[in-house]
């Protein structure tokens, strides 16, 4: 089976060559690669490494992968701040270069700068980028949970 290159994953790729504005990653079974910028260089890396990589897209659409890690990946949900607003949506820090759009037919609250937001981070259909929507449903959870059970929670509403 071929491993492509994943949007808002963890992927796992291998430098392939080096250029001008970077490193180009490769997926290992097909001939896909993806600019490491100079950025999240180290001197340690060298052709033939694997790297650990997040993908996102850049301000032109492309692909480009990242060392940092995200406050959060594909699907999953994550309380984050504010930082822009415009008539189209805002923009929510997301721990990257580039700001995770909330566009406006997405948002069920009002959106102001500071604020935290609970969001689903998920992929546009139309544009292939990662954005984040305040409309989603919670699924029942099927496990059984004893008492002093360890689980994770974000507090996302407030009611009644």
């Amino acid at each position: 089976m071929d491993k492509k290159i994943e949007l808002g994953i963890i992927n796992r790729l291998r430098i392939n060559r080096v250029s001008e504005p970077g490193i180009y990653l490769i997926s290992e079974d097909v001939e896909e690669e993806v600019l490491l910028p100079n950025c999240y260089i180290t001197k340690e890396m060298e052709i033939d490494d694997e790297l650990e990589v997040f993908i996102y897209t850049d301000s032109e659409d492309r692909l480009v992968a990242t060392t940092l890690v995200p406050y959060g990946y594909l699907n999953d949900f994550a309380s984050l701040e504010v930082v822009d607003i415009a008539q189209f949506g805002a923009f929510l820090d997301i721990g990257l270069p580039k700001d995770l759009l909330v566009p406006k037919n997405k948002q069920k609250s009002t959106f102001n700068i500071g604020d935290r937001k609970v969001i689903q981070i998920v992929e546009d259909e139309k544009t292939n980028r990662l954005i984040g929507t305040e409309k989603f449903t919670l699924k029942e959870v099927d496990e059984k949970f004893v008492q002093n059970d360890e689980v994770e929670i974000i507090v996302y509403t407030k009611t009644p």
